[in-house]
C-alpha cells in the first residue's frame, strides 16, 4: 500500500506540474496580449486553456481514486494522453493560425497605403520619379537551408512624361550571378511603355528555423531600380492584382508548385534601411532614407513530410525504450522469458543512441540552423528518457535496493515513463510556439 500511494502521489505531482505550466502560460499570453477575451480566444489560446482545465481536473481525480494497480496504469495513461492531446493541439493552432505575417517592413494593400507609407518615409524637398511594377510567381523550390531557386515575370510601367535617359529595368539585390533577365515585351498603349521580363535565379536569404518543423518562411523578392541617381521610386503594381484582402496569394501561377511548402499569403511591402555607406553617390545619399519594395512569399512547412520522415520514427523510437523496461526483471522465474539484465539493456540503449543521434544531425544538416530547433528538444527528450531507462536497469539490477525501484518488479518506471516523456514535449512545445 505505501507503494502505492507512492506511485500515485508521483502521478498526482506530475499533473499538477502540468497544469501549472499551462496555468502560467495562460498568464503570460494575456499578459503580452494586455487582454484576455474568452468569447473570441485565438487558436493557440484555446488549445492552452483546454489543456490546462483537463490537466487540473485530471490532478482532482487521481487524488481521490482509489489506490489500485490497474487504476494506477489508467491514471497514467489519462495523463500522457492528455498531455500529447494537448503537445497535438499546439500543433494544429500553431498551422492554422492565419493571425500574423513575416513580411518584410510594413504591408501595403492599396496606393492609399503606398502613399501614406512613402510620404512618411521620404525627404519633403525630394521628389521621386515612381515606376509601378508587379511580379508574378511560376516556381519556388528551396535547394538549400538558405538558398531558394525563383522563376518568374517582372514588369514595369514607364509613364511618357519619365525621361529616356532613366535606364529601364530592376535588380535583385540577394541573387547571384545567374540573374539575367531576358525581356520578353515592350508595349506601348494608354500613354505608358510596359516592359515585361523573365527571370530564373537563385537567391539567398536568412530563414528562421527555430520553429521546424513547424515553420514558417518569408521568402522575398528585394526590388532595386538600376538607376541610383535618378531618384525612382519602385511602387507595387496593385492595379495588376485583384483587391489585395489578407489573407490573400496573388502573383502566383495556378499550376504554382511550392514542393513541401504552401504558400499561406503573398503580399507587398516597404522597408526603409539604413545603410552604412552611400555607394559613391555622394553625403546626401548616406543620409537619405530610401524606400525598398519587397514582394513576399510567407511559407508554411507541410507537416507531412516531417510527420513521416522525423515524428513517427521517433515516436517508434520511444516506444521500443519502454518495451525494454518490460524485459529487465530481479525474477529468477522470469528472467529466462525475459532474456536481459542491465548490461544488456546499456547495449540496447546504446544502438538506440546511436540511432537518434545520426537522425539528429540528419535533421540539422536540413535546416542548417547555428541554434537550437523544436525538433532539438523533441531529441533531447528521447536522450533523456533512453538515458534514464538505463539508470533504472542498472540500479535494478546491480545497484542499491531501492524499495520503490524493486516495488512490483519495477512497476513505478513504466507507471511514469510516458507521463513523463508527454510533460516533457507538451512544456517545449508550449514554451516555443506560445510564449
Amino acid at each position: 500500500m505505501h507503494h502505492l500511494r507512492a506511485a500515485a502521489r508521483g502521478i498526482d505531482l506530475l499533473a499538477l506540474a502540468a497544469g501549472a505550466l499551462f496555468a502560467v502560460t495562460l498568464a503570460v499570453v494575456a499578459h503580452r496580449h494586455q487582454r484576455l477575451d474568452f468569447a473570441d480566444p485565438g487558436p493557440a489560446l484555446g488549445a492552452v486553456v483546454i489543456t490546462g482545465l483537463a490537466l487540473l481536473l485530471l490532478a482532482g481525480l487521481a487524488g481521490i481514486r482509489r489506490l489500485r494497480v490497474h487504476r494506477l496504469w489508467l491514471a497514467s495513461a489519462w495523463t500522457a494522453a492528455v498531455l500529447l492531446t494537448g503537445t497535438v493541439l499546439i500543433w494544429y493552432a500553431v498551422m492554422t493560425d492565419t493571425s500574423h505575417t513575416l513580411a518584410r517592413g510594413t504591408q501595403v494593400t492599396s496606393m492609399r497605403d503606398t502613399d501614406a507609407y512613402l510620404t512618411r518615409h521620404t525627404p519633403a524637398p525630394v521628389h521621386h520619379v515612381r515606376v509601378p511594377t508587379g511580379v508574378f510567381i511560376q516556381a519556388l523550390r528551396f535547394t538549400g537551408p538558405y538558398d531558394v531557386e525563383v522563376s518568374g515575370y517582372i514588369w514595369q510601367r514607364y509613364a511618357d512624361s519619365v525621361p529616356a535617359a532613366i535606364e529601364r529595368g530592376v535588380v535583385l539585390p540577394e541573387a547571384d550571378d545567374s540573374y539575367e533577365p531576358r525581356k520578353v515585351y515592350d508595349v506601348h498603349r494608354d500613354g505608358e511603355h510596359v516592359i515585361g521580363w523573365y527571370f530564373n535565379v537563385q537567391i539567398r536569404q536568412v530563414f528562421d528555423y527555430r520553429t521546424y518543423p513547424l515553420d514558417e518562411q518569408d521568402v522575398w523578392l528585394r526590388l532595386w531600380h538600376p538607376d541610383f541617381e535618378s531618384r525612382v521610386q519602385l511602387v507595387p503594381d496593385l492595379a495588376a492584382y485583384p483587391p489585395w484582402r489578407a489573407p490573400a496569394a496573388y502573383g502566383l501561377d495556378a499550376n504554382f508548385v511550392p514542393g513541401n511548402w504552401a504558400v499561406k499569403t503573398t503580399s507587398f511591402s516597404y522597408d526603409t534601411p539604413r545603410y552604412s555607406v552611400n555607394f559613391g553617390q555622394g553625403r546626401q545619399y548616406r543620409q537619405e532614407a530610401h524606400p525598398e519594395l519587397y514582394f513576399n512569399m510567407h511559407m508554411a512547412r507541410e507537416f507531412a513530410a516531417p510527420l513521416f520522415g522525423r515524428i513517427i520514427p521517433l515516436a517508434f523510437i520511444a516506444v521500443l525504450v519502454f518495451a525494454s523496461l518490460f524485459v529487465t526483471t530481479k525474477n529468477t522465474r522470469r528472467f529466462p522469458l525475459a532474456g536481459f539484465d542491465g548490461l544488456t539493456v546499456v547495449e540496447f540503449a546504446a544502438a538506440m543512441l546511436l540511432v537518434l543521434t545520426v537522425d539528429h544531425n540528419t535533421a540539422r544538416n536540413e535546416t542548417g540552423s547555428h541554434g537550437i530547433t523544436y525538433i532539438d528538444y523533441v531529441y533531447f527528450c528521447l536522450y533523456f528518457m533512453t538515458i534514464a531507462v538505463v539508470w533504472n536497469a542498472l540500479l535494478l539490477s546491480r545497484g542499491p535496493h531501492l524499495a520503490l525501484i524493486q516495488w512490483r518488479d519495477n512497476l513505478a518506471p513504466k507507471l511514469l515513463y510516458w507521463p513523463v516523456l508527454a510533460f516533457l514535449l507538451c512544456s517545449i512545445t508550449a514554451l516555443t510556439f506560445l510564449l
